[in-house]
């Protein structure tokens, strides 16, 4: 389904997931409506697909992102060393969100003060798209943050056109060498996907990281003996526990996967999270392992539509483990912790992760 877009679309299940709420609700949501009705990576195919992507990846170039790195250190660092020896916090609330609703800021050129509101407009846009069926009170949520980030973004790029600066959103702004740009439609739902999918993602894995970590005690102490091996930890989460769990297409032809023939036009959704427990490809994988062999897991997808941030939240993850274990090697999973994950059929994430610091 991931490498074949001839056969599966990524465009047009927006339009049949909001065709499922009231009729008159396009009048009350005409910003909701306006940002799924605009073409971007992640809801179009190629050709089009193609020239979006030409202009968008230039954000996310290995030198772009190799550029980041200070900043995600400096981050990891500040938030890490002001937690307190011997306390119990909550890893979601105090570092795994906040940390990347920080970045998606820099990256947007936003003052950092205002990462509360990337967190909060990030949550009610993954709330609607991430449930089961389109609840309108989640609709109504997403159109208040919608108007809100609209206008926060109009500013953004008014000064980025003016006055460009070293960050993401002024590379977005650019033309590119064929003279193509994204149009303000495009470039206003391009930041709102980088947004709810840059975030999400990043603070998922995060919390999933540290957890499955923590409850296996000799992996834990691999990592904190051997900081070499914090990437591979977040591969082997990626793959075990990933921030992201389904894809949603649309078939394009007849087709037959797995003796199961599906209709052209029918929705299909492909679960990422059992394809990364697939015995024929995973020794042993329903176990926790990150001495295991390297075989690509499809957390960031695959084929045209594979993660634009994938490189991004690969440099974040291992960096932040690494200060953690650093500076609270003896951390553990707090006695009242309970393992309860945020409702939503997409995103699979923690609603919170008590832990127990310790030096």
């Amino acid at each position: 389904m991931l490498r074949h877009p001839e056969l599966f679309s990524s465009s047009g299940w927006e339009s049949r997931y909001l065709g499922q709420l009231p009729k008159e609700a396009n009048s009350s949501l005409p910003n909701v409506y306006r940002h799924y009705g605009t073409k971007v990576v992640s809801n179009t195919d190629p050709p089009e697909h193609t020239r979006l992507r030409r202009i968008v990846q230039r954000s996310f170039s290995p030198r772009v992102i190799e550029a980041m790195r200070e900043q995600v250190e400096r981050l990891s660092s500040e938030l890490i060393d002001g937690l307190v020896e011997g306390s119990t916090i909550d890893w979601v609330s105090e570092v795994a969100y906040p940390l990347p609703a920080t970045m998606i800021a820099l990256l947007l050129g936003a003052p950092v003060e205002d990462t509360e509101l990337f967190e909060g407009w990030s949550a009610d846009i993954v709330a609607f798209v991430g449930s089961g069926a389109p609840k309108m009170e989640l609709a109504l949520q997403e159109e208040q943050s919608l108007i809100a980030f609209r206008e926060y973004l109009s500013g953004l790029i008014a000064r980025a056109r003016f006055d460009p600066k070293d960050d993401l959103l002024s590379l977005l702004v650019e033309k590119s060498e064929d003279g193509d740009a994204l149009t303000d439609d495009e470039l206003i739902s391009t930041c709102v996907t980088l947004l709810f999918a840059g975030h999400e993602t990043t603070a998922n894995l995060l919390s999933s990281l540290t957890l499955e970590l923590l409850r296996a005690p000799d992996q834990w102490d691999l990592v904190t003996s051997e900081s070499g091996l914090a990437s591979a930890a977040v591969e082997e989460t990626l793959r075990f526990n990933g921030p992201v769990q389904r894809i949603r297409r649309v078939a394009r032809e007849d087709v037959e996967l797995q003796g199961i023939k599906v209709k052209k036009g029918q929705s299909v959704l492909g679960f990422i999270g059992s394809a990364n427990r697939d015995e024929a490809v995973f020794e042993d994988a329903e176990s926790f392992n990150i001495g295991r062999r390297r075989d690509a897991n499809l957390s960031f997808g695959a084929g045209v539509h594979f993660c634009l941030g994938a490189a991004l939240s690969r440099l974040e993850a291992p960096i932040v483990l690494q200060h953690l274990t650093t500076r609270f090697p003896r951390t553990r999973l707090a006695p009242s912790f309970s393992e309860r994950y945020r409702s939503n059929m997409t995103f699979r994430g923690l609603e919170s992760l008590k832990l127990e610091l310790r030096r």
